[in-house]
């Protein structure tokens, strides 16, 4: 296969091809390699490919949904055995002891781990440069960033190094990343992935794992694979009356959809932004769906001091964990936004975070009321267009715990809110800037109703059949199908 064929094919795609047998899994694994030798030294976004992994792709297909296809995995334990080092020089030549059991899923379905992903370090700061591995840079213009956490899969998959890849979410680190590359990037309902072997729900229910793709059909199939507790999860979210990829295929009809773009945090929006927000609206109207501005009342400031509250008791809870087990001191390797919210997590007490959850338990209450009215809500998914690479440096000198959540805030301020309260929200690539930079635009939905987001993901998707590039964006200028 010649890779520019195989860089403009979704996973979907890829999978006939293979149950066809007019390509095999090894032929796959040879582009990944090409790709990645490609587009990588500019980009900086796949650390490492894994030589056992593609040398062992079998040149026949296996059984599984996804047939043998390569994928990446993000810097986090994931699978058993290979380095998971957070971009932090903390945990550097640390590997991951378990499986994920998500993972085991994907696998069962024909998934196949290649290499592993940049991440911002431990996944706090909002801008994909960590210590350890650097700055990741922006397909569609190398100046540019990817955000953050799960930068390094959005630029490899949008650069058409595999088809889709790994990242996780803790307060838009699937849908920032997504937006600002031009992906579709769903964060699932909390329980919907399991966070097993370990948390039920990662981050206090916060953090879940999931894909980044190119179409809406794979992160339908996708969730197919993984969804569903484990054994042991603390609880157990309402299953799907039908398969993910049934559901994308109904056209729904007559939703009631909420429109803001009345920014939650206070920072500005910029006009891009809102402007393909408001056609995205329009877009839906179009189809029959009824749209009217409205927004969740909830305490914006009371919800971000309580995000603050626990991100640092994890951050101070788990960094001595790392710094002892990697036998290193915390103050010589971590990166200074890293560090300043372990520190500043340091003087919490345990009330604090037990007010911190109770903030969140209201705040779900009152978002819940508002999608009682509304089949979903539709946002821009950041406030900005991707910034210049140093923006917002993660790394500088000085910073403090409340400078991080500052960085964060242009990315997070309509994002957060869903890891907060459980909705599953996704991201999708519906317009760029005058510069030519993809914008995102996120929906969310009723908790558990991830069915919701798919279908109309679809119906938007299908307008832009038949045009180059993912949803009809055209091509990155580093791609791995120009070589």
């Amino acid at each position: 296969m010649r890779l520019d064929e195989y860089a403009s094919l979704d996973g979907t795609s890829l999978a006939r091809l293979l149950a066809k047998g007019e390509v095999t899994p090894g032929e796959l694994g040879r582009c990944v390699e090409q790709a990645v030798a490609a587009v990588n030294p500019a980009l900086n976004a796949v650390v490492e490919l894994y030589p056992d992994a593609l040398e062992a792709l079998p040149e026949t297909a296996a059984a599984g949904s996804f047939h043998g296809i390569p994928t990446l995995t993000k810097d986090f334990p994931i699978e058993a055995g290979r380095p998971a080092e957070f971009g932090s020089r903390l945990a550097e030549g640390f590997r991951a002891a378990h499986d994920a059991v998500w993972w085991t899923r994907l696998r069962a379905g024909g998934l196949i781990n290649v290499g592993r992903t940049t991440s911002s370090e431990f996944g706090v700061p909002a801008a994909t440069e960590s210590p350890l591995y650097g700055a990741t840079r922006n397909p569609w213009n190398p100046e540019r960033g990817v955000a953050g956490s799960s930068g390094g899969a959005a630029a490899a998959v949008a650069a058409g190094i595999v088809p889709f890849a790994q990242g996780s979410d803790g307060g838009g680190s699937i849908r920032n990343p997504a937006s600002f590359c031009g992906l579709v990037g769903l964060k699932p309902s909390r329980g919907r992935v399991t966070g097993s072997p370990h948390a039920n729900a990662p981050l206090l229910g916060l953090g879940t794992a999931f894909m980044l793709t190119r179409s809406v059909r794979d992160t339908a199939a996708l969730l197919d694979l993984c969804h569903g507790p484990d054994a042991g999860d603390g609880y157990e979210i309402t299953p799907p009356e039908t398969s993910y990829v049934e559901a994308m295929r109904r056209v729904p009809k007559g939703l009631r959809i909420a429109l803001c773009t009345q920014s939650w945090s206070g920072v500005p929006i910029d006009s891009q932004v809102a402007a393909v927000a408001q056609s995205a609206a329009e877009r839906l109207a179009s189809f029959g769906h009824h749209v009217e501005e409205a927004s969740p009342a909830f305490d914006y400031a009371a919800f971000l001091h309580a995000q603050k509250v626990i991100w640092a008791a994890d951050a101070a809870a788990d960094m001595p964990a790392m710094a002892r087990h990697m036998n290193r001191k915390l103050e010589d390797a971590l990166g200074a936004s890293v560090l300043a919210l372990y520190r500043w997590g340091l003087g919490l007490s345990a009330a604090q975070l037990i007010d911190a959850l109770a903030v969140y338990d209201h705040i779900t209450r009152q978002l819940g009321r508002f999608l009682a009215r509304y089949d979903l809500l539709l946002t821009p998914t950041a406030t900005i267009v991707p910034e210049p690479v140093g923006t917002f440096d993660p790394n500088r000198p000085g910073i403090d715990a409340d400078g991080v959540f500052d960085d964060l805030a242009p990315k997070e301020t309509f994002t957060a809110l869903f890891n907060g309260t459980g909705q599953p929200a996704i991201s999708l690539p519906l317009g760029r800037s005058r510069d030519g930079l993809p914008i995102g635009v996120q929906l969310a939905a009723r908790f558990g109703r991830d069915d919701h987001l798919l279908a109309v993901a679809r119906q938007l998707e299908e307008e832009s059949a038949g045009r180059p590039g993912i949803w009809g964006q055209g091509i990155p200028a580093i791609y791995a199908g120009n070589f």
